[in-house]
């Protein structure tokens, strides 16, 4: 098996060209970590992109035909490179590697691509060192400079290095009921401690309810309006859909920041100010689908179901 080798937290433009060259050379797949080497070897505040099951999504989305996970420790992390390539080679069957540029592993990160290159040739495997890609305005494209980009609520630049909008796949949960008494009912999604929080805030989105894509706005924070909130909370105000959501398993794709929370006076003007964003997301969300419905489609295809 020709083995695509790294941590994978979501699956990059640069990620993506490291399974082209792999699928271009016969038998191949992915070999990662179950557990990222950063929560291992982190300070404990690592948050990745996505979910377990928004990684199966994508490894769907790219027609991955094998995943074979390590279990990550620091016995892993601590183990010589030569041993850690043996262990590949007995558990997977790999006979040849791509890997990106800033590829390290083994002990010490002292697995350097020049090392790989030398064992690759002592046991009769090919080896392709991926050069790392960058974006327009050539910053580097990583996972780290998409968490920061995610965190900072700048979703179009997540999008642009990742190649496909940043997305939840979460259940509907039950909230105070504050939408629908403004007019404006919502849907509470339920939010996981190990995945990265976007930046508090309105967002515009695309929502698939019921195998229809819909514009929805999404506010992400602790609603100053009200005070006493003390976690932070994702509603989204779907605008042309009515129905109780409380249960259902939903996509949500994040395709722009509208404006940061803000503290209202009253609740009229908080519903005054939902009205507008609600429009703003509707626009948002009619140009998304114009230019990339079967991005959006292939990708709620491949939701795991529940």
């Amino acid at each position: 098996m020709i083995a695509a080798i790294g941590a994978f937290d979501g699956f990059h433009r640069g990620h993506q060209e490291l399974l082209k060259r792999a699928a271009a050379g016969g038998k191949w797949g992915v070999v990662t970590f179950s557990s990222h080497p950063d929560v291992v070897l982190g300070s404990g505040d690592f948050k990745a992109l996505f979910t377990i099951r928004e990684q199966s999504a994508l490894e769907k989305f790219f027609s991955v035909p094998e995943v074979r996970r390590i279990n990550f420790t620091r016995e892993t992390a601590d183990m010589a490179p030569s041993d850690f390539l043996n262990l590949i080679s007995r558990e997977f069957g790999v006979t040849g590697v791509v890997v990106g540029e800033d590829f390290r592993f083994g002990r010490n990160r002292s697995g350097t691509c020049e090392l790989l290159r030398n064992e690759c040739a002592g046991r009769g495997w090919s080896v392709e060192i991926v050069p790392d890609l960058s974006t327009d305005d050539r910053a580097l494209i990583s996972s780290t400079a998409i968490r920061r980009a995610v965190a900072l609520g700048e979703m179009r630049r997540a999008w642009e290095m990742l190649g496909y909008p940043f997305f939840y796949m979460s259940g509907v949960v039950r909230g105070k009921g504050r939408g629908r008494a403004l007019g404006f009912p919502t849907a509470n999604v339920e939010l996981v401690s190990e995945k990265i929080e976007p930046a508090g805030g309105v967002y515009a989105t695309l929502v698939s309810v019921g195998g229809k894509l819909r514009a929805g706005a999404a506010n992400i924070g602790k609603n100053p309006t009200f005070g006493d909130v003390e976690r932070t909370s994702f509603e989204i105000n779907l605008t042309d859909y009515r129905g109780d959501l409380y249960g259902k398993d939903l996509s949500i794709f994040l395709l722009d920041f509208i404006r940061p929370e803000r503290r209202f006076e009253n609740t009229g003007d908080l519903a005054e100010q939902i009205a507008r964003d609600a429009n703003i997301a509707a626009q948002a969300a009619e140009d998304a689908l114009l230019l990339h419905k079967p991005l959006f489609e292939k990708l709620e295809a491949v939701r795991p179901q529940v």
